[in-house]
């Protein structure tokens, strides 16, 4: 065996059944690392080659050229073969990704006498190896960052509280574990349960799930815009996001798999919209439960006012440029994206943080002490949030019910003021609400705000469930009431 380059070798050619049969072998072995583009060698001594692109596809040359609508052999680590087709871009698609990291061999013959085979092995990891724990340290540090931010912010913060006369009463709040408040809110809504369930199945799902099922590539044409990073190549569906910023390479797939993306997509966009940021977007259970921190720790939130929401506001238009406008300048927004470093690290995955590291800690700090604070500048989110019109989750008001508390403004991670403000219309949702459900939650008044699905309710608030989640309870478990 010759060895051509490194992690690549041939066999003299010899003859097999009257064929000449040219064989060559190549390994990926490295860092479990994310490829954006096929690495072929293009060298005189390999005429046939496969090149491998995202773990997921496969990209045939033949004398340094792209090999299209061909006939390529595939045999799997099993034995098994079957005959695949190149597109016009010599992309092979249907291909199982569990044939494709378990190892392949490649055949063609342009002339019926010459058969070139590639055999093709990529190294790949199970979850819970020393290499999956890992590529878990960068996460870990931007983690360390992460609080060492938090402790300074508080320390600050409580340094420029001293000087306001209201620090007397705020001051009552000490941080730990334990104690707390006497009238401590008991949340018993179902309601709020389901969407902690939905997003802890949704960050499984699109970080784990796909290497355990074994997905195949017809599971990655189906977009979901949720802020899944596609560096985790072991992603169940696909995240809209990359290929949004990326629109050449999205161009470069056959038209079968541009038109089921496309299509997903705009499923999503106009009939669920940024109710997939309430109950399935990875990085909205990580805002979650960093604000579930911080009450565990009774740590005072920094209140967003209306003067600071402004300010917000020129900071989610950049990120909505910087998002659309990388693809035309040559740019790549996921050397910015804040949640590059968790769905990477946490599948098992290395890539570089440079910069995403550092705004993972701008992130995590911000959302220690705002609810949700990504999601006020979200650009995805805002995409979500532009069809709100036609989407089949609608939030509703019955502005006679109403007696404009203010509550459901104070619950709004979103600070959205026409929640309470609005005395005409019914329909009141905008582009950025989240369909939380948070709103519903505080509001004190029987069928003030109703959160519906196709017209029928299926939340709404109650002056008896506002009532509950205060009343002191009994030995028997049964809330205490007072007179008839």
């Amino acid at each position: 065996m010759k060895k051509i380059k490194y992690g690549t070798a041939a066999l003299p050619a010899r003859q097999e059944n009257g064929r000449t049969v040219h064989d060559f072998a190549r390994a990926d072995i490295g860092p479990h690392t994310y490829e954006l583009a096929p690495r072929e060698f293009n060298i005189p001594e390999i005429p046939f080659e496969v090149a491998y692109a995202e773990r997921k596809y496969i990209q045939v040359f033949y004398q340094n050229q792209l090999l299209t609508d061909a006939e390529i052999a595939v045999t799997g680590g099993d034995g098994s073969e079957k005959v695949y087709h190149t597109d016009g871009h010599g992309w092979i698609s249907g291909l199982p990704i569990e044939t494709l990291r378990s190892g392949f061999t490649a055949s063609y013959s342009p002339d019926g006498q010459n058969v070139y085979r590639m055999y093709y092995l990529v190294e790949d990891y199970e979850y819970f190896t020393v290499h999956f724990f890992k590529a878990h340290i960068p996460l870990l540090i931007v983690l360390a960052l992460a609080a060492l931010g938090i402790v300074i912010v508080y320390f600050l913060r409580e340094w420029y509280c001293r000087k306001d006369p209201a620090y007397a009463v705020y001051g009552r709040e000490r941080p730990g574990f334990g104690g707390g408040n006497p009238l401590r809110e008991r949340t018993n809504s179902k309601f709020l349960l389901i969407r902690w369930l939905f997003l802890i199945f949704g960050f499984f799902f699109w970080t784990y799930a796909g290497k355990l099922i074994h997905q195949g590539q017809a599971l990655n044409q189906i977009a979901v815009p949720v802020f899944s990073c596609p560096f985790n190549l072991d992603q169940t569906l696909e995240s809209s996001c990359y290929y949004l910023t990326h629109l050449p390479i999205l161009f470069t797939r056959n038209w079968g798999y541009i038109l089921c993306f496309l299509g997903t997509l705009f499923l999503s966009l106009i009939f669920l919209g940024r109710m997939l940021c309430g109950f399935m977007c990875p990085l909205g259970l990580l805002q979650d439960l960093m604000d579930q921190l911080r009450k565990v720790l009774h740590i005072r939130p920094i209140q967003v006012t209306d003067r600071m929401n402004k300010a917000i506001q020129p900071l989610k238009w950049l990120w909505i440029i910087l998002f659309l406008g990388f693809v035309f300048v040559g740019g790549d927004f996921c050397d910015i994206c804040p949640n590059k470093v968790f769905s990477t690290a946490l599948g098992g995955w290395w890539a570089s943080y440079a910069l995403t590291g550092f705004l993972t800690v701008f992130l995590l700090v911000g959302s220690f002490f705002i609810k949700r604070f990504w999601c006020l500048m979200c650009p995805m989110g805002y995409l979500l949030g532009i069809f709100y019109k036609f989407n089949l989750f609608k939030l509703k008001k019955d502005c006679t019910a109403c007696t404009e508390c203010g509550a459901c403004y104070e619950a709004c991670p979103m600070r959205l003021k026409n929640i309470y403000t609005e005395r005409d219309k019914a329909n009141f949702q905008t582009v950025d609400c989240l369909m939380c459900g948070e709103c519903i939650h505080k509001c004190p008044e029987n069928n003030a705000l109703q959160l519906t699905f196709c017209g029928k309710d299926i939340y709404k608030s109650s002056r008896k469930a506002f009532i509950s989640k205060y009343a002191p309870k009994t030995s028997a478990g049964k809330e205490k009431t007072h007179g008839k």
